[in-house]
């Protein structure tokens, strides 16, 4: 059952990839347009579902939810020192150093992570995995565009660039969530509405950026085998370990934690590598693998941990 709700929940991400890159192809969306939906994904729609998502959490034992939000916090810590090494050790160009620790450090934790949870463990398991991930989405808006801006040729990169409206909107939607802020139900409607074109939109921006790619070269890239390997099997058993060791964490919040982690390459990795006309390629080439082989990994995984 677990596997055909897998299955299922990726065959409809495809089905948006495949317009996507049929777009592309049939010049129905240009290279300006695909850089122009990237930015609108990235500034606008996942902040504003971030937003809608924090409104709509249920109360829950604060003690339990701050524990779990200091995990994540702690992970999200550690995994940009874990990138720094692995990149070191696969003997990454400089060019494309930052992408690749964009990879060990985001993965796929809603437009995924969320259905595959749900599935899973149930509908509190999405809040918790929100939670979990709170600080995914303050890092990705900031240490996320300075490893996107690494390789640009134009070295465009200043301090003002972690000025934005991404930033700004998920801080907001921390301290909605943290103060018990209650905001008026047009407005969570209306950006939960916004927000939920952020998964077609997303998949057709990868699917758009893989028609510039050949699809053999895919998997001649060795490193991203590798990649693969720790982002979808070594990463979550570390934390499947630890937490099964160092804390109090009842077996759903562990496997919620292991199976969060273990999701494959962020789509977020494309949006932003077509807002700044970067590494294009290569992140869709790493988000389209990691997707693929995510297929058995997060099968095994949830095996595991039951």
């Amino acid at each position: 059952m677990e596997l055909a709700v897998l299955i299922n929940a990726m065959q409809k991400l495809l089905l948006f990839v495949l317009l996507g890159y049929i777009l592309r192809w049939k010049q129905l969306l240009t290279h300006t347009g695909v850089k122009e939906l990237s930015s609108l994904a990235v500034n606008i729609t996942c902040p504003l579902l971030v937003i809608a998502s924090v409104c709509r959490m249920k109360t829950a034992d604060m003690s339990i939810v701050l524990l779990f939000l200091g995990v994540g916090t702690i992970i999200y810590a550690f995994l940009p020192f874990l990138a720094r090494i692995c990149t070191a050790i696969l003997h990454v160009q400089k060019s494309e150093g930052g992408a690749y620790q964009f990879m060990f450090i985001f993965s796929n934790t809603s437009l995924l992570g969320f259905p595959i949870v749900q599935a899973l463990f149930g509908n509190d398991a999405v809040f918790y995995t929100a939670i979990l991930h709170m600080p995914f989405d303050i890092l990705v808006y900031s240490y996320g565009i300075y490893l996107m801006h690494q390789g640009d040729e134009q070295n465009n990169f200043s301090c003002h660039s972690l000025c934005n409206a991404g930033l700004i909107l998920t801080i907001f939607a921390l301290i909605i969530y943290l103060a018990q802020l209650q905001l008026p139900k047009l407005i969570v409607d209306a950006t939960y509405t916004m927000g939920n074109i952020t998964t077609p939109i997303s998949m057709l921006i990868i699917g758009a950026s893989l028609r510039e790619v050949r699809i053999t070269d895919i998997f001649r890239e060795q490193r991203l085998y590798i990649m693969s390997v720790i982002r979808l099997i070594i990463l979550p058993l570390i934390i499947y370990v630890l937490l099964i060791n160092f804390t109090h964490f009842d077996k759903i919040l562990i496997g919620i934690a292991t199976i969060a982690f273990g999701m494959p390459v962020g789509s977020m990795i494309v949006m932003l590598a077509n807002e700044f006309d970067n590494n294009i390629e290569l992140a869709a080439k790493s988000v389209s693998l990691t997707t693929a082989a995510a297929l058995v990994t997060i099968p095994l995984l949830s095996m595991l941990i039951k």
